[in-house]
């Protein structure tokens, strides 16, 4: 699980864990299917996050949800960004907007960063875009985002090659 978080003395914390590929039957009536190597298609991954303060649970997702490919690479890669100072800000609205994060530098003279994240609630139980549900304010350094866009990469390589060498045969 990838956590964004401070430490213990400040314990908000944004937690992503990345499951699996989201995985079609080539017999269900789909434009997205799982295809041989180099052939046009969108790759999923199923995900789950929760929102903690402290012990507690805020809010922990209510059913897996799926992320495209190239938006955990985009925010993996603007984190990593973020972190070594060659960015200010990051805001991540995915194309399936089931969470929003914004991260941007307090200011120019601080290595504190403000974090806004929340989770779309009513997408969580009725795949309905509200747009709005329970969220944390908080504040982590570059070491923190760091850390999370690390932990990201590890959850994202851990779920292994999308197509394995049976399926390229």
């Amino acid at each position: 699980m990838a956590t964004l978080t401070h430490d213990a003395e400040y314990p908000c914390a944004f937690e992503l864990k990345l499951l699996d590929w989201e995985r079609y039957s080539p017999n269900e009536d789909t434009d997205i299917k799982t295809v041989r190597s180099g052939e046009a298609y969108t790759l999923w991954v199923k995900y789950c996050m929760d929102l903690r303060v402290g012990d507690s649970i805020l809010y922990k997702s209510a059913k897996e949800t799926t992320l495209v490919l190239e938006d955990i690479k985009r925010l993996i890669e603007e984190l990593q960004q973020l972190a070594d100072g060659s960015k200010d800000e990051v805001a991540f609205d995915p194309i399936e907007p089931d969470f929003g994060l914004v991260i941007r530098h307090l200011s120019e003279s601080s290595s504190v960063f403000d974090v806004d994240v929340w989770i779309d609630f009513p997408n969580q139980v009725s795949h309905f875009y509200g747009g709005y549900g329970p969220g944390l304010y908080f504040w982590v350094d570059a070491s923190d985002i760091e850390r999370f866009a690390s932990q990201l990469g590890a959850e994202l390589h851990a779920i292994g090659a999308y197509i394995t060498e049976k399926e390229e045969r």
